[in-house]
């Protein structure tokens, strides 16, 4: 059902009239208006149902939309903005990612990093966290998934990871790699490649190959650990033609939010079918549904065989956003698994 009254027609009667109609907010998201009562009882039952017996109702996703929002303004007063955290505590052994889940496996590190009070909510928080978080769990939970039961790679020495289609969220927020570090005590280095063409377009210099040895946390520096990225402003197949035979194969190649169905579709099927020739085990992310299906296609035409997707993230970041250009319909950075293939 769709209402056939729309703002212009409110504008137009508020401009003939002393006492416009106002719209009716949802008394409890306030994020949601209706032009009547009636309108209001009749999207009822669409509003406050849950989506799916996992996901959420539009009202309760609306909820949190406005905690967060309240939160990044309390942030960004304090001088942080956007909201990053990188969590700087290692764990002693490799434990299992795929039964895990964000309030459980972060909530009280931060409230232990920040000092929070009991009565401070940890929602707005973690959903914070989770969007840049969202990438090197991403990672971590595809390694294993594609090496079940084995996890000989979880004492590998060095591990490689090629970041397909590079730009500023992950260059911005390298530091929240380390992670992977911090999961994986047995690893002493981490090589982080960044290929892509937009990084040329960033205020740094990245004109050329830049190698950068970047800073670690204290725990990483005194066991001699290192996170070391490497930077290539180009396509990625044309990084493999000229590298591809030097380097040591990755053990994962990532697309995090490719939308490739939607951006650079001249580029992205060449790509795909780079990774699959090369037998190069990859992740592709999506910001939503519609996005994993049709990067998911251009997978499958490229020739991989998904193990998983195109399904949702289990380690996609929980903080929502309203679609931009949809009357309805939530996004998140790396919500969607496009898909996952192997070598």
């Amino acid at each position: 059902m769709a209402c056939g009254i729309t703002d212009r027609d409110i504008r137009r009667e508020a401009a003939r009239n002393s006492s416009p109609r106002l719209l009716i907010p949802c008394s409890a998201c306030r994020m949601t208006f209706y032009c009547s009562t009636a309108h209001q009882e009749a999207a009822q039952d669409v509003h406050t149902s849950a989506i799916s017996p996992d996901v959420q109702s539009q009202c309760q996703i609306n909820q949190e939309i406005r905690a967060d929002i309240e939160f990044d303004a309390t942030m960004a007063g304090d001088g942080i903005d956007p909201f990053y955290w990188a969590p700087e505590r290692t764990k002693e052994s490799w434990s299992s990612v795929i039964e895990l889940g964000w309030m459980d496996e972060f909530a009280a590190d931060l409230k232990q990093h920040f000092g929070l009070r009991n009565t401070v909510p940890l929602g707005p928080w973690v959903r914070g966290a989770s969007v840049a978080l969202s990438m090197p769990m991403s990672i971590l939970w595809a390694l294993e998934i594609l090496n079940i039961p084995d996890e000989s790679w979880t004492r590998k020495s060095a591990l490689t990871i090629h970041i397909v289609g590079a730009r500023e969220l992950e260059v911005m927020n390298g530091q929240i790699f380390e992670e992977i570090l911090h999961r994986l005590p047995e690893v002493k280095t981490l090589n982080l490649v960044l290929c892509g063409p937009q990084l040329s377009q960033m205020s740094i210099s990245l004109d050329s190959e830049l190698l950068s040895d970047m800073e670690t946390c204290p725990e990483c520096r005194r066991k001699g650990r290192k996170r070391l990225h490497y930077y290539y402003p180009e396509m990625y197949y044309d990084f493999m033609r000229g590298h591809g035979a030097t380097l040591p194969k990755p053990d994962l190649a990532v697309a995090f939010n490719s939308d490739s169905s939607d951006t650079e579709t001249s580029s992205w099927p060449e790509t795909m079918q780079c990774l699959v020739q090369n037998q190069i085990p990859s992740l592709f992310t999506a910001y939503n549904q519609e996005g994993a299906q049709n990067d998911a296609e251009l997978l499958t035409q490229a020739g991989a065989e998904l193990v998983f997707g195109p399904e949702q993230n289990p380690w996609g970041s929980i903080q929502m956003k309203p679609e931009p250009d949809k009357i309805s319909g939530f996004c998140a950075v790396n919500g969607w698994v496009a898909g996952v293939f192997g070598g």
